[in-house]
């Protein structure tokens, strides 16, 4: 079985679940942790036992040992270092969200098959045990037609998650707070286990944080699907913890509610709660186990050559989604997604 020789870009706060991740995957061998600040490169090569560092990534994409970068950067950064990777013919699995744009991701999936690379994306909430059974029940067919769903992520956020970070909260670079960095996996399950979006109308504000990040610490949006199924979601950074998140999907015969890691089937006239608490391996316990699944399913893809699940054409849709909800709050239209 080949070893791929991977590079981590960005030494931040996710990029841990990476390097975790890496160390538990057969057919990964991490080879050079890279940040430009030398720190945080030298503090996780001595963590987790990496034989070289790099404050440039410009080097790291010109050393013919290195197979797969991950990229870790802020979001402003996704999509240009994505590119060049693959322009150097780098595999690449790159952290949400994939572009700060629609047009940028576009061309990231433009970039992948001019080069032949292989692209994924972390949406690793989606290999949550939870999800995949959610997933599962709605491609049975069992529960018929969707007819809308609800969606709410809790959370906090302090201001010195901000104050300590030259991107975070900006415009700019992070692109969105509450929406953009946190409740994005909660809203990418929503679409993901529905119906394709068709309309948008939203509004963002900054309640607890004025002052301090220029983006939003809250946000609603109203969606409809083709034939009016009706969405509702609900973020907030204002809580005074990171409560469970929860995901309501109704249906024709009955309906799916996942709270944190349990989820209550209405079905037949039954009843059924389900317990996927299971520890969590990889990362935060709000984000689940998923990093670890996800990076060990691309290795796995990529090296039978089969297509990895979560590649340019999915993650474009929470994208477009995603930039969808913040024209609307901006300019107080409904934007339409056909």
């Amino acid at each position: 079985m080949k070893t791929f020789k991977t590079a981590v870009i960005g030494c931040g706060m996710i990029s841990k679940n990476h390097f975790k991740a890496l160390k538990n995957v057969q057919n990964a061998e991490c080879i050079v942790a890279c940040d430009c600040k030398p720190e945080r490169a030298r503090a996780a090569a001595e963590s987790y036992g990496i034989p070289a560092i790099e404050t440039d990534y410009h080097k790291v994409l010109e050393n013919p040992e290195v197979d797969v970068v991950h990229i870790c950067l802020p979001h402003y950064l996704h999509a240009q270092v994505a590119m060049e990777a693959m322009e150097h013919g780098k595999h690449v699995l790159c952290e949400k969200p994939m572009a700060l744009s629609p047009e940028d991701a576009q061309k990231m999936i433009e970039v992948r098959d001019r080069t032949g690379t292989v692209l994924g994306i972390c949406f690793q909430n989606r290999y949550n045990d939870a999800s995949k059974y959610m997933r599962a029940l709605m491609d049975s067919g069992k529960m018929g037609k969707v007819l809308g769903a609800r969606g709410a992520v809790f959370w906090n956020r302090n201001p010195e998650y901000y104050t300590g970070s030259d991107w975070r909260g900006t415009l700019d670079k992070e692109g969105g707070s509450a929406l953009e960095n946190q409740a994005i996996h909660t809203f990418d399950l929503m679409q993901w286990l529905t119906v394709p979006i068709r309309t948008v109308e939203a509004s963002c504000s900054t309640k607890r944080l004025k002052g301090v990040i220029e983006t939003e610490d809250t946000c609603d949006v109203f969606m409809t699907g083709p034939d009016g199924e009706r969405f509702t979601f609900y973020c907030t950074n204002c809580y005074v913890k990171n409560a469970p998140v929860e995901l309501e999907i109704v249906c024709e015969n009955g309906s799916i509610r996942m709270v944190g890691n349990l989820v209550t089937t209405e079905l037949d006239g039954k009843t059924e709660t389900k317990d996927f608490s299971s520890g969590t391996v990889f990362g935060k316990d709000y984000w689940g186990s998923g990093h670890g699944f996800l990076i060990e399913d691309y290795y796995n893809k990529l090296a039978s050559g089969e297509r990895f699940p979560i590649s340019g054409e999915e993650a474009i849709v929470s994208v477009q989604l995603l930039h969808a909800v913040y024209t609307s709050a901006k300019t107080h239209s409904v934007i339409s997604l056909e």
